[in-house]
């Protein structure tokens, strides 16, 4: 813990209810029972969450939007409150990145609730910053610095699909075969739940103005920008994708035109002589040129000169 006197003291406990929800409360700048700040933290599908979150004194309807089952990213009001739901990268061992984490948060002035669906790093990462002594004063700072968190790390997701772009978009030029149905997927992934969390922060941003200082207002203004960049940068991979993948897509539709034609070709010459062969084997009367010793070479010579020809018209006809 910081010995300065600017860091808020912090005391922070970890609890277990029912099998064990992982559960941690944190209490800091406490100078009675009724004036400290407090951040609990659950985990919702731990059993006995909703009884934690009861203790808290939350009311039933705060408790059942903090546990709703599917969700995206929004905000809204509640009464003296805030609420939040965000969606994280997820950085979980054996999981798909793009299987983004929700996060659900309730703040008020002394108090800060978040209810995860499964394991953040930005969280944690908050919480050690002020067990560490960070200058997080208020509820509000803790929620705006995980919001922060949160969105750098999104930031370094897109930098690495624009990284996979590039990579595709080389094997592409070198006619290597590339899986351009998985990239685009992995973006919309992402885009589905960041179009909506640009629009979340815009709205706490509105309706936290009484409860934001002049300096959260700008930070969370500042996260708010950079998720904006991050929808246009994923509209932009995903063009980028689709024109990838189509441009995959016509060089090969072109390769095997070119080899269907060039078969075309090969067929029209030897089409001539095709029906000569088929004409003098025709077993009516005999066999035409039995009894004569030069019908072989003349017949031949006769295909070499048609066949001859078709290739002269072709060439005329600039066919090939």
């Amino acid at each position: 813990m910081s010995e300065h006197a600017t860091a808020p003291d912090v005391e922070s406990s970890v609890h277990s209810y029912g099998s064990g929800s992982g559960l941690f409360f944190m209490r800091w700048d406490e100078k009675d029972q009724t004036s400290a700040n407090t951040w609990l933290h659950v985990d919702m599908n731990a059993e006995g969450v909703v009884h934690a979150l009861e203790e808290e004194g939350l009311p039933p309807h705060i408790v059942r939007y903090l546990t709703r089952a599917e969700t995206r990213p929004a905000a809204r009001a509640f009464g003296s409150g805030l609420g939040l739901i965000l969606r994280g990268i997820n950085f979980n061992e054996a999981q798909d990145p793009v299987d983004m984490v929700s996060l659900r948060c309730y703040v008020e002035p002394r108090r800060l609730v978040t209810v995860r669906s499964r394991w953040l790093a930005s969280v944690q990462e908050t919480r050690r910053q002020l067990e560490e002594g960070a200058d997080l004063r208020t509820p509000v700072d803790v929620l705006l610095t995980i919001v922060e968190k949160l969105t750098a790390k999104i930031s370094s997701h897109i930098d690495g699909l624009d990284l996979q772009l590039e990579a595709s978009e080389a094997a592409t030029q070198q006619q290597e075969d590339e899986d351009f149905g998985v990239l685009r997927n992995q973006i919309a992934a992402v885009y589905r739940f960041i179009a909506p969390q640009r629009k979340a922060l815009t709205m706490l941003a509105q309706i936290g103005q009484a409860h934001f200082t002049e300096d959260q207002l700008e930070q969370l203004a500042e996260c708010e920008d950079l998720t904006q960049r991050h929808v246009e940068d994923l509209e932009l991979h995903r063009e980028r994708a689709t024109s990838l993948q189509q441009a995959r897509l016509n060089a090969m539709q072109a390769e095997q035109n070119r080899r269907a034609y060039a078969l075309s070709i090969v067929a029209g010459l030897f089409l001539p002589a095709t029906f000569v062969t088929g004409l003098f084997g025709m077993n009516v009367a005999g066999l035409p040129g039995t009894e004569n010793a030069s019908a072989f070479v003349i017949v031949l010579a006769g295909m070499v000169v048609v066949s001859g020809g078709v290739y002269a018209v072709l060439k005329l006809k600039k066919w090939f």
